[in-house]
């Protein structure tokens, strides 16, 4: 009878220890369990996450290619009028710019032309109306909130003939009608020098080699070249 008795007992204790590991492998679980509902409810939110920065990554590209090519429009379009008062001449009709900024220039026929196939005054007058183009579309995008940067040119006038010099005295007006404030133009040609509103001369010593710098009135210089 003892031996059953201690038998009996030596049993429930092992069935207390295995229901002991049984509850303690049940609250692992529990545990468990949340920690799993929580990362089902990271992962729900992380996809939202995810599908709004896609959506939005989806809008801020359809923005910018709508923004590129209102750019390009109006670059065109800036481009093609700063030419037209360059360049009075029957033989282009326009200048076509694409999605990637590529310039093509129209002849009056149809037929097109690169930009290098022009000759070297077309190409100078080109180039200018280029950067003079840019500058006009940094106008419209700053509305007055900052000035405009310098406009510096560097002998300009370079094959260039009389009569587009005249043209271009007319662009740097319109330039400074457009709010840039200070254009510097590099020229040895009296008419542009003539239409400066501050004149720096530098000359240079042919024997020593140094260069010096004058500052002074349209006036003086005028003068100067009387005397």
């Amino acid at each position: 009878m003892q031996e059953k008795l201690t038998e009996l007992d030596e049993r429930r204790s092992e069935l207390q220890s295995r229901i002991g590991g049984i509850d303690n492998e049940l609250e692992e679980l529990e545990r468990l369990q949340e920690r799993q509902e929580a990362l089902d409810a990271t992962v729900e939110r992380l996809e939202s996450l995810y599908d709004e920065a896609r959506a939005l990554q989806e809008m801020y590209g359809e923005l910018r290619a709508e923004l590129r090519q209102r750019n390009v429009e109006s670059l065109e379009r800036m481009l093609n009028e700063t030419f037209e008062l360059l360049y009075e001449n029957d033989t282009y009709a326009r200048i076509e710019l694409d999605g990637e900024y590529r310039l093509t220039v129209y002849q009056k026929d149809g037929e097109t032309l690169d930009p290098e196939q022009l000759s070297g005054g077309e190409r100078a007058l080109f180039n200018l109306s280029l950067r003079c183009a840019i500058y006009q579309l940094l106008a419209e995008g700053i509305e007055g909130a900052a000035p405009m940067p310098p406009l510096i040119l560097d002998e300009p006038t370079v094959f260039l003939d009389d009569g587009h010099v005249s043209q271009l005295v007319e662009l740097v007006d319109a330039m400074r009608e457009l709010g840039v404030e200070q254009i510097l133009v590099v020229s040895h040609d009296e008419e542009l020098v003539g239409a400066a509103d501050d004149l720096v001369t530098v000359r240079k010593d042919p024997t020593s080699n140094r260069s010096t710098v004058e500052r002074g009135s349209l006036d003086e210089h005028v003068l100067a070249e009387a005397d």
